[in-house]
Parts: structure tokens; sequence; C-alpha cells
């Protein structure tokens, strides 16, 4: 049994060629530019390795842009930084899709690194397929990428040998010298100006996000910026809009109930105009006055109640309270 054993391993061993694989294609996109510059490697063509026997085969990029600052992460790459794009299980789920790897070289002007999701994200991030594979915030912003020709790679790597190698395909990126040209500056400077004008309310929302797209903002570097700055919107808030709705009516409501102290100074000033002591006794004396001088009292308090009862609802401001003092006042 045990001779029988061992040559099936050996033959599994054996049959896992790297050279045998077959080379993706690979574009790059732009093929150089100056520190802060975004870079898009795109490969596609991916070949099917589903079938692969054990060790199974995993295919990695090289990317050497941190090297010159030796800071790399770790890694079985020889002190470059690697990380796999494609695998044997990627094989087996059939996702064979292109995979798009984005990220901007280091410079002094990109923007400064913000905090999603617990993790602080930075333009210089490694994303594939708009997943994060690698973060490169603490040089992000703090150093330039020394002028020079990088080598990007594609290699093919064992995963129980990983010091055996065959590279598939490689691509050259020339970082040129001198700072990044004018508009990559008015871009990250634009940004910032919209951002200030958002947070102290110069611009709606739609504008905010109209202008960053304009200069070249996605949407997640949008949410950045709105999580940033503590206007990141979430379910159930009221929207921009409705905030300027509220807003208002909350100051129509102050200027509501501050009015009526405004007019209670004019209240008071109207109320000597308001004396009727004297008005009723001429015209409303009855002719029988000295026959009954209990039923006199008792009509010229009704009469006193209706004049001033008129006089209250033409005035519209003392009320009946104030109307029933001055009746009180006659009456005694």
């Amino acid at each position: 049994m045990g001779l029988l054993f061992i040559p099936v391993i050996s033959t599994a061993w054996a049959t896992t060629d790297l050279t045998t694989l077959g080379s993706p294609n690979v574009t790059i996109n732009p093929i150089s530019g100056p520190p802060g510059t975004k870079i898009t490697v795109t490969v596609s063509n991916l070949p099917d390795i589903s079938k692969e026997q054990y060790p199974y085969p995993e295919l990695y990029i090289y990317l050497p842009f941190s090297q010159p600052f030796g800071v790399t992460v770790p890694s079985h790459c020889g002190g470059e930084d690697c990380y796999p794009i494609y695998t044997h299980d990627d094989a087996l789920a059939h996702n064979l899709a292109d995979r798009a790897i984005t990220f901007s070289l280091f410079s002094v002007t990109n923007p400064s690194p913000v905090y999603l999701d617990g993790f602080e994200n930075s333009v210089c991030d490694v994303v594939m397929n708009g997943k994060t594979i690698e973060r490169y915030s603490t040089i992000c912003n703090t150093k330039d990428e020394p002028t020079g020709t990088y080598q990007i790679k594609l290699v093919w790597i064992l995963q129980s040998d990983q010091e055996k190698t065959s590279t598939a395909r490689t691509v050259s990126f020339t970082v040129t010298p001198g700072a990044p040209p004018s508009t990559p500056q008015v871009t990250y400077n634009g940004g910032n100006d919209i951002i200030k004008q958002y947070q102290n309310g110069d611009i709606t929302e739609a504008q905010f996000e109209a202008k960053l797209r304009a200069i070249g903002w996605n949407d997640e570097q949008i949410r950045q910026a709105k999580a940033i700055i503590g206007k990141l919107h979430t379910p159930g808030a009221p929207a921009e809009y409705q905030m300027q709705a509220i807003q208002q009516g909350v100051q129509k409501a102050e200027q509501a109930n501050s009015q009526p102290k405004t007019i209670q100074p004019t209240v008071q000033t109207t109320e000597p105009s308001v004396q009727v002591e004297t008005i009723p006794n001429p015209t409303v004396q009855p002719t029988n006055v000295q026959t009954s001088s209990n039923s006199a009292q008792g009509q010229n308090s009704w009469a006193m109640i209706t004049i001033g009862a008129s006089i209250g609802a033409a005035a519209a401001i003392g009320g009946s309270v104030f109307v029933l003092k001055k009746t009180r006042k006659v009456t005694n």
C-alpha cells in the first residue's frame, strides 16, 4: 500500500507546472506621470485553473512603489508588495471576470486620509474591483514618489511552495520628474474649497456632489468626504431641503411668539382713551330714577355692561376681562 501511495503524491506535484498555465492580458493606464498620478491596471483573459491539482497555483500582482521608502506589507514576494488577484477557489467559482486594480502614487499633494468603517482610507490604497486589498494611509500624502521606471509584474505562485514562481506578464510605469502639473493641484484644492462651502452651508448637497464629480471624485470619495465632515445622510434623518423648511418654520414660530410682547405696551397706552365712566350717566339715565333707586341702579349696571362690551369688541385689544373691569368701576 505504501508503494502505491507515494507515486500518486509525486505525480500530483509534478503536474503543477507554472510555465504552462498561460498568461493573461494586462494593460496599464497611463504609462507615465508625476507623483499623485492615479494608475489603473486591468487584467483580462484569465486562464481556467480549476482542474489544476494540489499544490494549487495563484496569480499575484507585484507593486514596487513603496520600496523606495522601505515600507512594504508582510509578504513572501522577496520584499516587494504583492497581492493575490486570482486563486484556485476563484476558478472553481467560475470567477474569471477582469480585474481592475487602481491606486495613486504617493504625493504630498494627495488628499488627507479619511476614516470610514473603522479604517483609515487614502487614494493610495490598492483597490481591486471596488474592494480595498491594501492600505497606504501612513505615507500617501507625506512623501513624493521618486522618479524612475517601475516594473509591475503578474506572477504565478504555488500555495505550498511560495518560493516557486513564474512571471506571466510585466508592464512598466515611469514616474516623471518635477512637481505634479497644475490640474491635479487644482483638483485637490478645488475639492477642499467645495468641502468647505458645503460644510459652511454655502452650497446644497446636490451642488456639493455635482461639483466634486466634475473634478473627478467618485461616489465612494464623496461618501468619505461627507463622513469626515459629519454630513453623511442616514436613513430616517431629514434631507437638507427638509432641514431648511424646518428651520424656516422654527423662525416663523419664534417671530409669532415674540409678537404679543411688542403689542402689549400698545394695549396699555390705549387704556386711558377707553374711560367710559362719564358716558352712560347723561345718556342712559331713566326718567323714573327718583321712584326706585334700586331699580335705577340695576338698569344702570346693565347699560354699563352693554356699552363696555361694545367698546371692548370695537377695540379687540383688552378682551372680556378688561371690559368687566371697567363695568365694575362704573357701578361702584
